[in-house]
């Protein structure tokens, strides 16, 4: 059964302005989790590389109803791949822990990107009805 859904659109041209501002590797180690980190060096499109995760870890705020607020953190979601390619969703362990108690089983994440535009859907699913 669906816990929620939630979607985000984000335009490559606004995280590259942030980055220009800020610098790419503020921007990344503001946003990134740890597991994210350790791929970020070796991202061969930096830009887009943060835009899907910043797409993807707003939709998984809105699927499970709380906006970006502890521990629905942009440092607590991390998006990796499976065997497959497929984006998933890798939470820290206390948002892992609020997620069970929430009786939340997975958020499920597809992710586009085409011209300037990144979006995310993202599906929270309960753990059992």
């Amino acid at each position: 059964m669906i816990y929620g859904i939630g979607t985000d659109l984000v335009t490559i041209d606004r995280i590259a302005r942030i980055c220009k501002i800020y610098g790419a590797n503020a921007v990344a180690a503001k946003i990134l989790s740890r597991v994210e980190a350790l791929e970020w060096p070796s991202a061969s499109q930096p830009v887009l590389f943060l835009a899907k995760r910043f797409a993807a870890k707003e939709a998984f705020a809105k699927a499970v109803h709380t906006g970006l607020r502890s521990p629905v953190t942009l440092r607590h979601i991390g998006i990796g791949h499976d065997a497959l390619g497929r984006p998933e969703f890798i939470c820290e362990p206390k948002l892992n822990d609020w997620l069970l108690q929430k009786n939340i089983g997975r958020v499920h994440l597809s992710l586009s990107d085409e011209g300037q535009h990144v979006v995310a859907f993202a599906v929270a699913e309960y753990l059992h009805d």
